[in-house]
């Protein structure tokens, strides 16, 4: 989630990128941000999905986020 009371996903996001740069990420958020969107993706998200969203959309997201890398 984008997000929460400690830490930002945003920043969730880039200290697992460190940690470990192969980890998928899958950002949630009930909040539609177009700078948060393309910060998210262009740090490596496979996917950012708005809340709420449908099951399909999720297990878009989750395939997509499993999919060998090219």
């Amino acid at each position: 989630d984008v997000c929460m009371p400690q830490m930002s996903g945003l920043e969730v996001q880039s200290q697992l990128r460190e940690i470990s740069p192969s980890t998928r990420v899958i950002i949630f958020t009930g909040k539609d941000d177009p700078l948060v969107r393309s910060t998210a993706l262009n740090a490596g998200a496979s996917a950012f999905i708005i809340k709420p969203f449908d099951d399909e959309e999720l297990l878009t997201a989750v395939r997509l986020a499993l999919a060998p890398a090219n």
